[in-house]
């Protein structure tokens, strides 16, 4: 079977969700949420993310537009790039809405029981 061409909305939802899987990147969109935009030293006053580790997780953020930068003389400011969050928000937000997919459900899905040993079982268990 030949491999199926990736989907353009699909690499850009990985490329995001690939940046975001880190917790200092998180902490780093979190800050900069809460507090706008900031300088790279209020940042690190902000956060206590020390250089280079600072410079280099905001050069990911930065490379997968998740943040846009703002040069006033010597100073670099970053602020969260809103608009590259749509897709993936829309994609995390359908994810939890589990009661729509639930309702889309066949009917005859809906009301048997998941398999034994099944992972939905095995995460019950726990």
């Amino acid at each position: 079977m030949p491999d199926r061409m990736p989907d353009p909305k699909l690499d850009a939802l990985a490329k995001v969700m690939r940046a975001l899987g880190h917790d200092t990147r998180l902490r780093l969109i979190a800050t900069m949420l809460a507090q706008g935009e900031k300088s790279v030293g209020e940042i690190e006053a902000l956060t206590g993310i020390g250089q280079p580790g600072l410079s280099q997780q905001l050069g990911v953020l930065r490379k997968a537009d998740l943040v846009q930068t703002r040069r006033a003389a010597k100073q670099v400011y970053y602020s969260v790039a809103s608009d590259a969050f749509a897709a993936s928000a829309a994609f995390l937000a359908a994810l939890a809405r589990t009661d729509l997919i639930e309702m889309a459900a066949p009917a005859d899905r809906k009301s048997a029981p998941p398999a034994r040993g099944s992972a939905a079982m095995f995460a019950k268990i726990l």
